[in-house]
């Protein structure tokens, strides 16, 4: 689809990014205290990342508009209030629209302003008779690129929707922690309910699963090794009654996953049932020969 390859496209970086540490703040307790630093440079503006988040906002719209509606509506809000909230996946996308909406308008209007301080980019201003501000941490504005492009690379992906919705309400939560002040026409921002938690982080692929069928799950079989979901987020790709399954080992009880829950972690796949053609390089099956040192 020609429309699927452009969003790609215009996710600045692709999928492919260094896998390095990521370092957030975590306040275990009421006590604050201060560690001490050198003084700032004259400008702390993350002018790169600002632009990232203009550029994420355009790319979701542009996707949003062109899956949703006929035509532009004539504002923004008007654009946000009218996308359909009845999957998880479009709740959770009208909200990144919502808080990249506010940044958008503030940085290109007259009088707005941009402020590093205390570890938070704080972008504050008036549009019109709106009190609008968004002040979060510089890994908060990573976290919002980086979800918009999670959701537009896999809007047609072999990942199915349960997939997709329930590794960007990780992003989504990460991104509301991040952020210390928000308003706009609707003050608040939207919260969810997470009846279970994902590994956003990274994920371990598996093709090659051993698993049966008792009475009515399918029980996968994990060694020791492997059985800690925090430390190795497995996604098991899985062929039952002829149909590819993604079920990520989250979505298991004590290794087991209901037959009728299934249906939910098929993967969207075309006519040929095939995955695409990228996914080879992720499995590698060699055989190494027998009494040779490794190479």
């Amino acid at each position: 689809m020609l429309s699927a390859k452009v969003i790609a496209a215009m996710v600045d970086g692709g999928p492919r990014r260094l896998s390095l540490p990521e370092h957030r703040q975590i306040e275990l307790y009421t006590k604050r205290k201060s560690l001490d630093f050198d003084d700032p440079a004259p400008d702390e503006t993350p002018y790169a990342q600002l632009a990232g988040l203009v550029r994420a906002f355009h790319t979701l719209e542009t996707l949003l508009a062109a899956r949703l509606f006929d035509g532009e509506p004539q504002t923004s809000w008007s654009f946000y209030t009218a996308l359909p909230r009845d999957a998880l996946g479009d709740k959770l996308a009208s909200q990144l629209y919502r808080i990249l909406r506010v940044a958008k308008l503030v940085l290109f209007h007259p009088g707005s302003k941009v402020v590093c301080e205390d570890g938070l980019v704080k972008i504050t201003g008036v549009v019109g008779p709106t009190v609008m501000a968004l002040e979060l941490t510089p890994h908060g504005l990573a976290l919002l690129e980086s979800a918009v492009a999670f959701y537009a690379l896999n809007q047609h992906s072999p990942y199915p929707a349960a997939y997709v919705e329930a590794l960007l309400a990780e992003y989504f939560d990460e991104i509301v922690g991040e952020i210390k002040r928000y308003s706009d026409e609707g003050r608040s921002l939207y919260q969810f309910r997470r009846t279970r938690t994902y590994c956003r982080h990274f994920r371990l692929d598996c093709d090659n699963p051993k698993w049966s069928v008792e009475g009515d799950q399918v029980l996968i079989e994990i060694g020791p090794r492997y059985r800690d979901a925090a430390r190795c987020p497995i996604d098991f790709f899985l062929v039952v009654d002829d149909a590819l399954h993604i079920v990520p080992v989250e979505a298991l009880d004590g290794g087991a996953i209901a037959r009728a829950e299934l249906p939910k972690w098929r993967a969207r796949l075309g006519g040929a049932q095939a995955l695409p053609a990228e996914f080879r390089a992720r499995f590698s099956h060699p055989q190494p020969p027998i009494n040779q040192p490794m190479v």
